[in-house]
């Protein structure tokens, strides 16, 4: 007897759905699965609501300084750099 268990045993725990299931995994839910495909949607909405909240806390934070001229010491710095490598 104890040998037919162990056998049985051995046989079930190579088997991918057994293991699944003794991990839990069957409950997980399928992509098939409407509850599933809301969840994606409302996930996207929270992604999305958190790029439109950052999008405006970072225009709002750095926008003045986009704005503002490039200083004149850069632009030279600039200029001849390029100028360096042309020759």
């Amino acid at each position: 007897m104890m040998r037919s268990a162990a056998a049985v045993l051995s046989r079930t725990a190579a088997s991918p759905s057994f293991s699944a299931a003794v991990m839990g995994k069957t409950d997980q839910k399928r992509p098939n699965n409407p509850a599933m495909a809301e969840a994606d949607q409302e996930g996207e909405a929270v992604d999305n609501a958190f790029d439109l909240w950052l999008r405006r806390g970072l225009h709002q934070l750095y926008d003045t300084v986009a704005k503002e001229p490039i200083p004149e010491d850069l632009l030279r710095m600039i200029e001849e750099d390029r100028n360096s490598e042309q020759e």
